[in-house]
């Protein structure tokens, strides 16, 4: 009986419940959205560092260098001499050290020269063709595949720079010879080929007796000791300079803190908004159904079980609106991870867990919203009410 008197209550007044469900699924998508695109770029921004101890690269700004090398969002400070790298891979301190040279792309995917070795450091496999050995042939990451549409077999050429427009380099054509498999990390929009390509392409604007110069090292070092003391070693015994990844991502995401504090405080706001509309809709529900809580108490329905009935509406509005907020969020995941960040993975039990949270607090807000009506409620003069009828 309680469930239908809950229906007919929406159902004369669907207005005002369809308005407590969106102000309240906007208010629990909100927080969802800030918290969970949060979680997901501080854990896609480490994964893209998985692996990479340091970045070698010319002198300049240190962010700058991390931004190009490890996530592939900015221009480099310059090149490096290769001798140089090689020098550096032969310190008992490194592990391995990945020369990799930029300065090309396609349709805005960048190009990347660079050894074996770098598909193994991001775990990158061909899901289609083999891996390129010769100058001139390149593996495609799988976003930049689906995104420049681009098969085994098929050519295309380089552009000068960064821009999805650029000089071209029509004498030189790159064939595809692998797609690789998705990633979740930054290889995913990125097409790679072997070092040689780089200076096959640019050899016309080289001096042929200058030495080869490649644009960053990619170093992994042997334990913590090494960590403290060769970036010293390199910034001030070499003419490159060493950066910490860990350390320029962290830095740089504390300086968006305060944008996250204001999101989650307008988020925040909007949920309290929704509780006091939640308030206000079962006051004003109270007031137009006085006399028909008044029959039913004359009926013999206890007291309980009009809380129930308030209280059963207040707490439908919630799960519906929880239910909104989570397709709304599914919809945002999909957009976030096929189009606006391709490459990044959303954590789905993260934010299953996160909306678990939220929906709970949201109940918990419902319930205190009805306390006054529920209040009220008690107070109600049965006999007074009835002989006004």
């Amino acid at each position: 009986m309680i469930s239908k008197l809950i229906w007919a209550n929406v159902r004369d007044q669907p207005l005002q419940f369809l308005l407590a469900v969106l102000l309240c699924a906007l208010g629990m998508a909100s927080i969802l959205a800030v918290l969970g695109l949060q979680h997901t770029l501080e854990t896609h921004g480490a994964r893209q560092a998985e692996g990479i101890d340091l970045v070698v690269g010319a002198k300049g700004s240190a962010l700058q260098n991390t931004l190009a090398a490890v996530y592939h969002l900015d221009v480099p400070n310059g090149n490096i001499r290769l001798a140089d790298v090689e020098t550096l891979a032969k310190h008992p301190m490194v592990a391995q050290a990945i020369p990799i040279s930029l300065g090309d792309s396609v349709g805005g995917a960048r190009i990347v020269g660079a050894p074996d070795p770098f598909y193994a450091l991001y775990n990158a496999k061909p899901e289609q063709g083999v891996l390129p050995n010769a100058p001139l042939e390149a593996a495609i990451g799988a976003a930049a595949a689906r995104k420049l549409k681009l098969r085994i077999g098929d050519q295309f050429f380089g552009t000068h720079g960064f821009a999805d427009s650029g000089d071209a380099h029509g004498d030189h054509a790159f064939v595809v010879t692998a797609i690789l498999a998705p990633t979740g990390r930054v290889i995913d929009n990125l097409v790679v080929t072997p070092l040689a390509s780089v200076w096959v392409v640019h050899a016309e604007h080289t001096d042929a007796n200058a030495p080869a110069e490649v644009t960053f090292a990619l170093l992994r070092l042997r334990g913590l000791a090494a960590m403290a003391s060769l970036p010293r070693f390199i910034n001030a015994e070499t003419p490159m300079q060493a950066t910490s990844p860990a350390t320029e991502s962290a830095r740089l995401l504390a300086n968006f803190d305060w944008i996250a504090v204001i999101i989650k405080s307008f988020a925040a706001a909007l949920t309290v908004a929704t509780a006091l509309a939640l308030l206000g809709a079962l006051s004003q529900a109270l007031e137009h159904r006085q006399t028909d809580l008044a029959l039913l108490r004359a009926m013999g329905v206890k007291r309980a079980q009009l809380w129930w009935l308030l209280l059963g509406q207040a707490l439908a509005s919630v799960l519906l609106a929880a239910l909104v907020a989570l397709l709304l969020i599914a919809a945002g995941a999909w957009w976030l991870e096929r189009y606006a960040l391709p490459g990044v993975v959303v954590n789905g039990g993260y934010l299953a867990q996160l909306a678990l949270w939220v929906t709970l607090a949201a109940l918990a807000l419902a319930i205190l919203s009805t306390i006054p009506v529920i209040v009220r409620t008690l107070r109600l003069d049965i006999a007074a009410l009835l002989s006004k009828s």
